[in-house]
């Protein structure tokens, strides 16, 4: 990593003792930023998250699932669909940190958003390790974005006053309804293994309107020609899943 952030910074500063100075604090970061940022972050999220486990994550997206079921049923759902395009899963957060830190450049001006937030635990990472001016998630699923707006409240609540850059905000809608992401959005996370082309066809469309040199980054790959044709595939890496390990692909705007 070729600097630290400033969130970053202050996060470790806070895990400093209080007997150390300043110029430790910078001796500490300079030695060995990638581990001590890390093992910082990763405890912050753990605490955050304490009560809202993988688990209730989980139960909830699958109450919401058949929710949706019913309403589909009824007509009265905007864009169908696929029970796969709605299966709960989350990126193990070392790596994706690790993803952000090493492979993202990107400063204040910068938004991160997420389009299939869950539980928020992507978008707090986001939060933790970057300068990002806003890290914002869309969920469709109406449990799963109250249990990210429940997090929020414990965040704004006991963690944001450690950090610099602080907004997160989070969004109730379909993704393909919500037009910040391709118009405001420079590094855009798509969760996209399950999609189902229909789906990642659309967003691919949506896509090619962001802005020049944002980043996408995803879990499979985009086939389209138009999409290709602005976007240049600039890193390939496996990232642990809920499920196991997968490909992560990183995109970016020409």
């Amino acid at each position: 990593m070729s600097k630290s952030t400033e969130n970053l910074y202050s996060l470790l500063k806070d895990g400093v003792n209080d007997n150390h100075t300043r110029g430790e604090a910078n001796r500490i970061i300079s030695d060995d930023l990638h581990q001590l940022a890390q093992k910082k972050v990763l405890h912050e999220l753990d605490s955050l998250y304490e009560e809202y486990t993988f688990a209730s994550a989980k139960d909830a997206s699958l109450t919401d699932d058949l929710q949706r079921r019913i309403s589909k049923n009824n007509g009265t759902c905007e864009h169908e669909h696929t029970e796969d395009s709605l299966v709960y899963g989350e990126i193990d957060l070392q790596g994706f940190c690790d993803l952000l830190m090493h492979h993202i450049p990107h400063d204040s001006d910068d938004v991160f958003y997420d389009l299939g937030s869950g539980s928020g635990r992507a978008v707090f990472a986001a939060r933790f390790v970057g300068d990002f001016r806003e890290c914002v998630g869309i969920e469709l699923l109406i449990n799963l974005h109250e249990m990210a707006s429940s997090v929020r409240s414990l965040y704004r609540f006991q963690y944001q006053h450690k950090l610099i850059h602080q907004n997160v905000n989070f969004v109730c809608s379909d993704l393909l309804d919500y037009d910040g992401w391709w118009k405001d959005g420079t590094v855009v996370y798509i969760p996209n293994l399950l999609f189902d082309d229909n789906l990642k066809d659309k967003i691919a469309e949506k896509a090619v309107r962001m802005r020049t040199g944002a980043f996408l980054i995803c879990l499979k790959k985009f086939e389209g020609a138009a999409f290709n044709s602005v976007f240049e595939l600039v890193r390939e890496r496996p990232v642990a899943m809920s499920w196991g390990e997968s490909n992560t692909y990183i995109y970016q705007r020409q």
